[in-house]
């Protein structure tokens, strides 16, 4: 039986990576919560850090050491959104993803090895890909998910059993990951590495430190199974992001959308789809109704350049009565993926222009502002058409020769100023609506020698009519 192997996935800076992906530029950032009725600082990012700002220290301290300072309260629920994100990138390398909360994943690697060319190129770009998403990782390897998580923690890897065997047996307790009061009172009994603490008898471990401690070391070791939720990805997106500040400036509101298409392209990669149309909300921060609009797509796809475009021309012809203080996007339609085809020789694609042009119009002039044309199932010529939204034109079943214009209504005509070449064709229908008719038309020639479409009425009129032109 092939052995499993499970890469463990740690988000050191869970709680400012939350905040940080919707904060542009890079000034000092932290992040605080409240601890016995005080605010302190959870984590800061590299220019706080270097002004002096600490973990553990008081909001109101680090505000005095540096007054610029932009110190967010903790969410916990935007820090679940993204350890979600972590799962979906791991999801694209693996089938098997469990949350490890509060600030990690695992997922079996093993069988994934093949398609990544070794264990070390996927974890180099499962870490890649987690970094351009503005997500800070450590990662650690195991042949046990439980172990996996605590060697990312680490950033150590072990293979085998063995290996982790060995690893296991020179972490001291402190590395351990055990709530503060037990870590203490191993401690505090001279138990300094997990080593001395397997020597202990397994009743005595049980006795003094409860049984949960034995529970977690089988575990590690791999003696006993870890209990394994897994994780899939939702069948349809839908995202809310609240702002750490409220704003109603568009660069700062693209800014967030950037990192929403972000979420979004990792999602239809991972479900194989293709994005067709998008509504967006914003919610406003004095509580009044939400401001929304939908962004379509003239051809099924996904560029996030693109959106961000079409989302900032809405948002120029949005007036925005108070700031934004969160959005929520939802691809309410999606289709299956076909990828492009490229030009043969130059394989650069050129079938996107059109589209592209499409969804920009579609953007400035609205929804309704663009038309298409289809062929409808009707003989009679004035009903054989209708409009239809761009990119959904279908086509023309008539094989019998067809004028390219037609007149808005047939124009009165004298069949002794028209020389007659090709006819007639007999059209009658309608009696199902009420607007039955009868014609015979021809294809002839006016004095001009322009090739017109015309036809002789037998009802409800009686005369002959020009109803189109060729070219």
């Amino acid at each position: 039986m092939k052995q499993s192997l499970w890469a463990g996935v740690h988000c050191p800076a869970l709680a400012l990576d939350a905040i940080g992906q919707m904060i542009a530029g890079n000034e000092p950032v932290a992040v605080h919560e409240q601890v016995r009725g005080q605010a302190r600082i959870v984590q800061a990012n590299h220019p706080a850090l270097e002004q002096g700002v600490r973990p553990g220290q008081r909001l109101a301290a680090a505000l005095a050491i540096l007054p610029c300072l932009q110190s967010h309260a903790r969410n916990q629920r935007a820090e679940r959104q993204v350890l979600e994100q972590v799962a979906l990138i791991g999801y694209d390398f693996s089938h098997q993803v469990a949350l490890a909360p509060p600030d990690g994943i695992v997922l079996e690697v093993a069988g994934s090895r093949r398609l990544r060319g070794s264990i070390a190129a996927l974890l180099e770009a499962l870490t890649e890909q987690l970094h351009h998403r503005g997500i800070a990782v450590r990662l650690g390897l195991a042949p046990v998910p439980a172990a996996a998580r605590l060697l990312s923690r680490l950033g150590h890897r072990a293979p085998t059993l063995a290996e982790l065997h060995r690893q296991l047996a020179g972490l001291s307790i402190n590395r351990l990951a055990l709530e503060p009061e037990r870590a203490d009172l191993l401690s505090g009994c001279g138990v300094k590495t997990v080593a001395e603490l397997m020597k202990l008898p397994t009743a005595e471990r049980a006795r003094r430190f409860g049984p949960s401690l034995n529970h977690y070391l089988d575990q590690i070791h791999g003696h006993l199974e870890t209990p394994l939720a897994h994780w899939m990805p939702a069948q349809r997106f839908s995202l809310r992001l609240e702002l750490p500040t409220a704003s109603d400036e568009v660069s700062a509101l693209v800014f967030v959308f950037r990192r929403m298409l972000g979420r979004l392209g990792d999602w239809l990669r991972v479900r194989d789809q293709a994005l067709t149309g998008l509504k967006v909300s914003l919610e406003r921060e004095d509580g009044g109704s939400p401001l929304s609009f939908r962004v379509s797509l003239a051809r099924p796809g996904f560029d996030d350049e693109r959106l961000l475009e079409l989302i900032g021309l809405k948002l120029e012809q949005i007036h925005l009565p108070a700031a934004v203080d969160a959005i929520a996007v939802k691809a309410d339609s999606t289709d299956q993926h076909r990828p492009l085809q490229a030009d043969l020789f130059s394989t650069h694609n050129r079938a996107d222009a059109w589209p592209a042009l499409l969804d920009r119009l579609g953007a400035r002039l609205g929804e309704d502002g663009l038309a298409g044309l289809a062929a409808h199932s009707d003989h009679r010529p004035e009903k054989s058409w209708s409009w239809v939204s761009p990119g959904n034109s279908s086509a023309c079943q008539e094989q019998r020769p067809r004028p390219t214009w037609l007149l808005p209504e047939p124009r009165p005509c004298k069949p002794e100023h028209i020389y007659l070449e090709e006819g007639p064709e007999r059209i009658e229908a309608g009696w199902w609506d009420g607007q039955d008719c009868r014609r015979d038309y021809w294809i002839a020639r006016d004095r001009h020698q322009r090739r017109l479409w015309i036809f002789r009425e037998y009802k409800p009129r009686v005369g002959w009519f020009i109803h189109g032109l060729f070219e």
